[in-house]
């Protein structure tokens, strides 16, 4: 009886304690599906160093990454995104511009894979700037670059992250000084196209081929391309075909074009109104009298030096090319009015000394003739009396001149109204009668030829400006 009451109180006692050993487990259970964030925070934390000290245990980065869909042979596809932070300081002499950006590469590294790898509830990505060093990245560089430097305060400004897949993003932000060749023909009315290249630097393009976001394969930060002094950015295009082939293989490349409209409203007010003014002040010498001599030369000269200054200090701020530019044309024309003003008197001025001289020959012919004939006169021992009809004429003028002035100076109320009438009709005659000697008759004509010269030659000018601009607006045109 002792031996069975024992057993029996040996087997209620194992009951109990397998019923509190499964108590203790279920509830331990239940704390931690009601409280996940405090122990598991601390189980993740451990689970990002071991997934880290895993992946990397056998990781070779000499090795670019195998193909994702796990063939033997294949290029590594590099996704790529941009975003252009700032835009500034397009040199049009050096034919360059300055651009800070965020640049991003995407690609899929299945030896970075860590979903398979039995880590309880792994986070999505893992953030691992850290590391760089210790993995394979593209080779990527920028052939039209010719200054660039990665930003370095207060830390290097770039991150890595690698996803539960193996997918690895890359992200740095840079700053270059790229090359833009820029086509000056229509300039300061031009469009200038810069492309901006990435492209593998060792692997061809059976190892590494590059793509675009398919989203959003170029962001740009609010303000970028508005804020420019003399440009406006017009479009980004990211669709151009810039395969690299060299005699070491053919090497992928992703090109973004930038459009660029330059600003006129600065040209109009600093360039075309000033030279306009400096035409039209040339043209005073038209108005001046012929014989002032020191006037029209000085108004001449200063207007031609003015203008030469102009095209001297404009020509500074473009580089030396060979070809003929838009604003040439029209400085060159404009040089060419004010130097034709000049001429234009020269040729008045010598007219009017031809002129004179032979009225100066002329007269001292009739006195040499005069002369001449008295003494023949004299041989001949002829007496004619003296002609005194001129006497009588100009005793006869001297009467009414007198008696006029008599007149006027008795009324000074008619007088006045005599004098204004006199010289209204002067003015009237003076400016838009053609005058019979010929040096002024070049002046009456000029005063109206060469400002509708200059009129025709603004339409023909701005016509043609706009036309070929409206032609060069597409990047098409700029290739």
């Amino acid at each position: 009886m002792v031996l069975l009451f024992s057993v029996k109180e040996a087997t209620e006692h194992n009951a109990i304690m397998t019923f509190l050993s499964y108590f203790i487990i279920h509830h331990q259970i239940l704390l931690l599906l009601m409280f996940p964030v405090g122990i598991h925070g601390e189980y993740s934390m451990r689970s990002e160093q071991e997934i880290l000290n895993t992946l990397l245990k056998n990781y070779d980065m000499r090795v670019r990454p195998p193909p994702a869909n796990s063939s033997t042979e294949g290029a590594v596809n590099v996704r790529v995104n941009i975003m252009i932070r700032m835009l500034s300081k397009i040199d049009v002499v050096n034919m360059e511009y300055s651009i800070q950006l965020t640049f991003r590469e995407q690609w899929i590294d299945p030896r970075l894979a860590y979903e398979h790898l039995g880590f309880y509830n792994p986070p999505a990505y893992l953030t691992v700037p850290h590391v760089k060093k210790s993995l394979w990245i593209p080779d990527t560089f920028f052939p039209t670059e010719k200054a660039a430097h990665r930003h370095l305060i207060d830390m290097e400004n770039m991150f890595l992250r690698i996803y539960l897949n193996g997918t690895v993003l890359y992200s740095s932000r840079i700053s270059l000084t790229s090359s833009c060749p820029m086509r000056l023909q229509l300039y300061p009315l031009d469009y200038q196209s810069c492309n901006f290249d990435l492209v593998s630097y060792a692997h061809t393009m059976n190892d590494i081929m590059y793509e675009w976001d398919p989203d959003k394969p170029v962001q740009l930060k609010p303000g970028v391309g508005l804020d420019l002094p003399n440009f406006v950015l017009q479009n980004i295009t990211t669709n151009a075909d810039c395969t690299s082939h060299t005699n070491t293989g053919s090497y992928g490349c992703l090109r973004m074009n930038l459009l660029l409209k330059r600003q006129f409203s600065y040209y109009l007010v600093q360039l075309y109104a000033p030279t306009t003014m400096i035409v039209i002040v040339s043209w005073v010498s038209f108005w001046i009298d012929l014989h002032s001599t020191a006037g029209r030369v000085a108004l001449g000269v200063t207007t031609l030096l003015t203008m030469t200054t102009m095209q001297s200090a404009i020509n500074a701020k473009l580089p030396p090319v060979s070809y003929v530019k838009v604003v040439d044309v029209w400085l060159g024309a404009c040089q060419a009015f004010v130097f034709g003003a000049l001429l234009e008197y020269a040729f008045v001025s010598y007219q009017d000394s031809a002129r004179q001289n032979d009225r100066s020959r002329e007269k001292a012919a009739r006195k040499a003739q005069k002369r001449r004939e008295k003494l023949e006169m004299v041989d001949a021992e002829v007496y004619q009396p003296p002609c005194t009809c001129h006497t009588v004429r100009f005793e006869n003028a001297r009467k009414k001149q007198k008696n006029t002035a008599n007149t006027l100076t008795t009324k000074p109320n008619l007088r006045r109204v005599f004098e204004a009438r006199e010289t209204f009709r002067d003015k009237v005659r003076r400016y838009f009668t053609k005058p019979d000697y010929l040096p002024a008759k070049i002046d009456f004509y000029a005063r109206f030829v060469v400002p509708l010269a200059f009129v025709a030659f603004n339409i023909i000018y701005w016509v043609s400006c706009l036309i070929m601009s409206a032609n060069a607006s597409t990047p098409e045109s700029l290739v």
